[in-house]
């Protein structure tokens, strides 16, 4: 069978995050939405990746196994990239039916290839008829936040209640039954893992130090690190190579990147190659209790939340007691810093509060970023960076 992971046109709402990702890189839980439909695929299925136009060199690049953007798509089941699939829900769309959650199309089934300009008007024509399905999609980062506490749950079934790796005699675990921890990884003395509101993964290679804290429910990455006296309150999600201090609430961080010191940081996503200075804090309530409204670049969002913190692109970085308010937009390549509360957008390269960065000193400082984390700075990367720097009126 054909599986075509699509992104529809909901791209624009989940900025900064889709400046330089795919929607299927979305992490909601322990796995993002790619590696979920991966988890489902039977050996001798077929996996297909439809993406916009400007990432589809650099998706090419980071997942040369799949065929990305053919001209003819081979007949299939079409799967929306911003949803959060299971075996479950793939089993029951394979039926020929259209299937839609408010009014998008999550999938849909062809019999016929489909020339990939066309896939638009296939997937407009085919919601004339269709089922509703109950499945989580994510239009707004801050969906994968308030969905992820339950999938991280659900998730668990993959894993076990297995101590792989060394604990501590001193470590205190409570509800041992829904802990689990990888291959190599370390947990040190006095800390505490509380897994009675929700299942705890640590995966490989992780090291725990002295002294944390982490209340469940919450996802560790391969290779992360959590510093001296941590606290991760709950509905924490760290992606692979991370290093964390400090206290963190309802947040996800995508991967590689840092939250070394203290400070605060809730109901926030923080995409890959980040850098929090040392007490950086953000609000996620206002003083009055009041909904949230979150503006993007040229859209402002009525959340209808309460709580909603700050959403961080890659390669993005905070001086020291940086400060951000409820509901702030921090695009790509920023580098944040000077007194009082930030900007409530700050869009992509802004250099302090009112200067713009210089493009080649951001790619070289991207070079090291990287470096030190045995990784490269990929051309497709850097056409797409420069891209994102000219379409915001910037130059050198």
């Amino acid at each position: 069978m054909n599986y075509i992971l699509f992104e529809d046109q909901n791209s624009k709402f989940l900025d900064p995050f889709s400046l330089t990702h795919p929607l299927f890189e979305l992490r909601c839980g322990m796995f993002n939405n790619l590696e979920r439909v991966i988890n489902c695929l039977k050996e001798d299925d077929e996996l297909i990746l439809i993406v916009r136009e400007e990432i589809q060199e650099l998706v090419r690049f980071k997942y040369p196994a799949y065929n990305v953007n053919p001209k003819l798509i081979p007949k299939g089941i079409f799967l929306n990239a911003s949803c959060i699939w299971n075996e479950s829900l793939l089993s029951r769309i394979n039926n020929g039916k259209v299937y839609v959650k408010n009014n998008i199309v999550v999938s849909a089934n062809s019999d016929d290839e489909i020339h990939i300009e066309k896939l638009n008007d296939f997937l407009n024509t085919s919601i004339q008829i269709h089922s509703s399905i109950d499945i989580g999609y994510i239009k707004y980062l801050w969906d994968a936040i308030y969905q992820s506490h339950e999938q991280i749950k659900l998730d668990f079934n993959f894993f076990s209640n297995q101590k792989l790796g060394f604990i501590h005699s001193s470590v205190i675990i409570e509800n041992d039954e829904s802990v689990f921890v990888g291959d190599d990884s370390f947990i040190g003395a006095g800390s505490v893992l509380d897994a009675t509101n929700g299942p705890i993964v640590i995966d490989k290679n992780v090291y725990i130090d002295i002294g944390s804290l982490i209340k469940g429910p919450v996802y560790i990455g391969a290779n992360s690190v959590v510093n001296p006296g941590s606290k991760l309150r709950g509905n924490v999600v760290l992606g692979p190579v991370c290093k964390v201090g400090g206290e963190i609430e309802d947040s996800i961080i995508q991967g590689f990147s840092n939250k070394q010191h203290d400070g605060f940081l809730g109901h926030s996503y923080i995409c890959e190659w980040v850098n929090l200075g040392a007490n950086t804090n953000n609000s996620n309530l206002k003083n009055n209790y009041g909904k949230i409204r979150f503006s993007i670049p040229g859209k402002e969002i009525k959340t209808e939340k309460q709580f909603i913190g700050v959403m961080i692109g890659d390669y993005s970085k905070t001086g020291i007691s940086t400060m951000f308010n409820t509901g702030t937009y921090v695009g790509v390549g920023a580098n944040i810093f000077g007194g009082g509360f930030q900007d409530k957008i700050i869009e992509s390269f802004k250099w302090g509060k009112n200067d713009v960065t210089d493009l080649d000193k951001f790619l070289a400082t991207c070079n090291i970023t990287k470096s030190r984390r045995n990784c490269t700075l990929h051309q497709s990367e850097k056409k797409l960076l420069s891209s994102i720097y000219k379409k915001n009126n910037i130059f050198s």
